[in-house]
């Protein structure tokens, strides 16, 4: 599922018709509404988000941070000010990407996939019970400390 905060309805439903062309599930919310559900969604609920989509919002009212606290699926912004200016007060939010409207639907799903892919190789290590085990050639940890093996 694809959620969209935009406070214009007409925005959501847009892209919740379009989503739903790619045969994407899509939820649209205004940003006091989404507050309020990202605050108090179950985690089985966060986990089946693919991706938040951040249109028009409230100055401060959607926090990239806040959402992140509860979930790792990618923060987007939707931006329709062409002003780098305004694509670096985005990132310096704490989004993930900004993509510029007009876009393509199949666009965004790419940035989407693109991003889930590099979370998914920053995790170069696994963990088993007490010991975790790097991908990277580091010595394993136990219980956090380093176990030396030789060379």
């Amino acid at each position: 599922m694809i959620v969209i905060v935009d406070e214009r309805e007409l925005v959501t439903e847009g892209y919740n018709s379009l989503f739903d062309r790619e045969g994407i599930a899509c939820a649209g919310f205004a940003s006091g509404e989404f507050g309020e559900w990202v605050n108090s969604a179950a985690d089985t609920d966060l986990r089946s988000v693919r991706a938040f989509l951040i249109g028009d919002c409230r100055e401060g009212s959607i926090s990239p941070r806040q959402i992140r606290d509860r979930t790792g699926a990618p923060v987007i912004a939707l931006s329709e000010q062409h002003s780098l200016e305004n694509t670096l007060r985005l990132f310096e939010s704490g989004v993930d990407d900004v993509i510029r409207k007009p876009v393509h639907i199949r666009e965004i799903l790419a940035r989407i996939t693109a991003i889930r892919r590099r979370a998914q190789e920053d995790v170069a290590y696994t963990e088993i019970g007490a010991m975790r085990i790097f991908m990277d050639g580091r010595d394993p940890e136990i219980d956090g400390q380093p176990l030396p093996l030789p060379r």
